[in-house]
């Protein structure tokens, strides 16, 4: 262990070190444009990089498709030397909306290295608003390198009829645009460029001068765009339909007529029944793994069960749960299904399990806890039926509803290539109603009236043992022994486990720490069980932006 921590901290100074001493930048890189017919661009870059330490092996250089007809590779050079696509030279057509391009030389040192790219961007001209417009963005936007000088050179067939307008990012000067050749050879040049420092240019000609028409991807755009409304009054009318079945749902349910609004907590439990069942009424009706832990240690509080510390294991505690004999005539019907569960090894009952393991096996019992816990409910009168069917024709539909909507994103993805991204309405829609479908099923409550009415008395019970936990009052006439079942089961175990950090005395003599005079047991205990609680209770426009730009760098 010595030798391997050793290691590593040698690899952690000497990384640092390596990596230092290989860096790079690039010198210049220069980027000619030519414009040719319907738009196409011509664009010629040239990049001197420049390699301290190593060994690097190859550049590359990314070229987005978007707002584009599509690109094409003329050529590619390293130090005047043509590369025909194949070792040393290859050409990536796979990064979905991006091309990449990428030179492999042999390893190479401290040298300085010169990079030419050719290729033809088609379509990159626009037609916006009674003009033709040359947006182009000269260098790549993502580069982990510094730039020293960038020249950029537009050549065009025809002067523009205003002045270029340029957006720099990171660029430290740049020098007033140059216009040449009666207004048709426009030059920016730009110094000190920081990594991922941009230049955009974007250049306005007369309406016809440069093109047409507009480019195939933009009239595309701008066909989707004249049917969006379309697209967005279906998504409008599928969600109010939606809605309207919905409601059309809620009038089928019979809202309490005793609404449990807020009350001042109480000191004392509201009535006499048991911890696992009055943490599911205070929830609404919904069990979870809280109520099953709450009835354990009700368990435990008769002497049923008992928990013990075991050594520790790198470094973690870790408990077992053990079973004494008793009397099933003497278990309430959740009691006996988390009993069963938690000593459930496969197919055989045993009489200890390790604290985790019967933490997933009662998990796994949750539908057999909570119809256990519903029929005694029931039982008492505290559910209602009606409500019940109403809140599952709730969460049914809406399941139904989010399973539609994630099944319409397959057409909705292929509808795209003629709509763009217009079609996604409708699935969201759908997923919307759905969305709102658990709403209403989360605010409605299966309980009855008095269910309600005793639904909030356990509530304002969990506010006092809360206040209690913080230290904000003080504990009834009960020992926290007493009263731990009923916190848990009101998700209360975290501010719990603080509590008898600092309140030892309370710790209840079927926990077993491992040392006499260890006072973090039992608070561990609680920590773990609460670590794994899942809680309770227009015009012609359309460019869209700039063609150009992309990634490039070295390695």
């Amino acid at each position: 262990m010595r030798s391997l921590i050793a290691s590593l901290l040698a690899l952690a100074i000497a990384a640092p070190a390596a990596a230092a001493s290989k860096s790079y930048s690039a010198e210049r890189f220069d980027a000619r444009i030519r414009v040719l017919d319907a738009g196409a661009l011509e664009v010629v870059e040239t990049v001197v990089f420049r390699f301290e330490g190593g060994p690097f092996k190859e550049v590359f250089r990314e070229l987005p498709r978007r707002h584009t007809d599509g690109i094409e590779i003329v050529g590619a050079e390293m130090d005047g030397r043509p590369l025909a696509i194949g070792d040393e030279l290859k050409v990536d057509n796979s990064e979905g909306n991006r091309l990449r391009v990428t030179w492999r030389f042999a390893p190479r040192a401290d040298s300085t290295n010169t990079f030419v790219l050719t290729y033809i961007a088609r379509g990159v001209v626009t037609r916006e608003a009674g003009a033709d417009v040359l947006a182009w963005v000269a260098l790549p936007t993502k580069h982990n390198y510094r730039i020293g000088r960038s020249e950029v050179v537009f050549d065009l067939p025809v002067a523009p009829r205003e002045q270029p307008t340029v957006d720099t990012r990171r660029v430290g000067n740049l020098t007033d645009t140059a216009i040449e050749s009666g207004g048709r050879r426009v030059q920016l040049i730009g110094t000190d460029i920081a990594k991922d420092g941009s230049l955009t240019a974007r250049l306005t000609f007369d309406e016809g001068a440069l093109i047409a028409a507009a480019p195939t991807w933009q009239a595309r755009q701008l066909a989707a765009r004249a049917v969006a409304p379309r697209w967005i009054t279906a998504a409008a009318v599928i969600f109010g339909a939606g809605l309207l079945l919905l409601f059309a749902l809620y009038q089928r349910y019979d809202s309490p007529s005793t609404l449990g609004g807020s009350s001042p907590p109480v000191m004392t439990a509201p009535d006499a029944m048991r911890a696992g069942i009055a943490g599911v009424i205070a929830a609404n009706g919904s069990a979870s793994l809280s109520h099953a832990m709450a009835t354990l240690f009700s368990l435990a509080d008769r002497g049923i069960v008992t928990i013990d510390e075991e050594p520790r294991r790198w470094g973690q505690r870790h408990f077992a749960l053990r079973r004494r004999t008793q009397d099933a005539s003497r278990l309430s019907p959740e009691e006996a299904v988390v009993l069963r569960f938690a000593f459930r090894n496969k197919d055989r009952d045993e009489d200890s399990a390790a604290l985790d393991k019967a933490r997933s096996r009662m998990v796994r019992s949750l539908r057999e806890f909570r119809a256990a816990a519903h029929s005694e409910l029931r039982a008492l009168g505290l559910l209602d039926d009606e409500r019940i069917r109403v809140r599952a024709r709730f969460f049914r539909t809406s399941l139904v509803l989010l399973v539609l909507g994630g099944l319409l994103v397959i057409p909705a993805g292929i509808a795209t290539a003629a709509y763009q991204g217009w079609p996604f309405l409708i699935p969201a829609a759908v997923g919307a109603v759905a969305i709102v479908g658990f709403i209403f099923y989360g605010s409605l409550t299966p309980l009855s009236n008095e269910g309600v009415r005793r639904a909030e008395s356990w509530r304002a019970y969990q506010r006092h043992l809360k206040d209690v936990a913080r230290d904000r009052a003080q504990l009834a006439a009960e020992s926290p022994q007493r009263v731990l079942p009923f916190a848990v089961a009101l998700g209360l175990v975290g501010l719990w486990s603080k509590y008898m950090k600092h309140h030892p005395t309370g710790i209840p003599p079927w926990f077993r720490a491992l040392g006499v005079s260890d006072q973090e047991g039992f608070p561990s205990f609680l920590a773990a069980v609460s670590a794994a609680d899942g809680g309770a209770g227009g015009g012609a426009g359309g460019a869209g932006g700039a063609a150009g730009g992309g990634a490039s760098g070295a390695s």
